[in-house]
């Protein structure tokens, strides 16, 4: 009787499983679409166009798969190259997706840095980082990344931890660690710009 039992609760345990793991792989398949697009969105949207170029109205992935292909075979921590466009259709420049050669303290840094037609830094947006609370998250705050703005690409940019000179930036107080990896990403983007990019 007792054996009898157990089997029954077994087997109604197994359906009642049976049946969760129906619905979450349901659920699951009901919601990857609209996640995906929420990360699209959340990492390219017009919020991120607008940062990486201001007047923006448009972010187009660039589709030349042959140099896309050819730059991610070349840079391993390059990711993406966005077209930014103004209302009228006129583009403004480039939004390069990269994430940093150099890790923070928690890992590496994934940006968008934006790039006039000319060169020069209009902007940028952090799309991901796991620094340190406080201080090594900072580095997405204006009063830091507004040292990288009208920079040209053609100078790769320092860190310095005091009086920086015309190719430095200054580092945070309490994370250098976190400046320089953020600067590896800016100096990458630049480096795709200028091998790329540049006409």
């Amino acid at each position: 009787m007792k054996n009898n039992m157990i089997v029954k609760l077994g087997a109604v345990l197994c359906i009642v499983s049976a049946i969760a793991a129906g619905i979450l792989a349901y659920t699951n398949d009901a919601t990857k679409e609209k996640i995906a697009i929420a990360e699209e969105m959340a990492s390219s949207g017009p919020e991120v166009a607008q940062a990486v170029i201001p007047n923006s109205a448009t972010f187009e992935l660039l589709d030349d798969t042959a140099l896309i292909d050819k730059i991610k075979s070349e840079n391993p921590d390059f990711i993406e190259i966005r077209i930014n466009k103004d209302a009228s259709g006129n583009q403004l420049g480039y939004g390069i997706r990269t994430f940093s050669p150099t890790p923070g303290y928690a890992g590496k840094v994934e940006i968008f840095l934006g790039v006039s037609l000319e060169g020069k830094i209009l902007g940028m947006k952090i799309v991901s980082m796991k620094e340190t609370a406080g201080l090594g998250t900072k580095i997405g705050e204006p009063k830091f990344q507004t040292q990288f703005l009208n920079r040209d690409t053609a100078s790769e940019i320092k860190v310095s931890k005091s009086n920086p000179k015309e190719n430095e930036i200054l580092a945070l107080t309490g994370a250098t660690r976190s400046s320089k990896s953020f600067t590896s990403a800016v100096n990458n983007a630049m480096t795709i710009y200028n091998e790329y990019l540049k006409k």
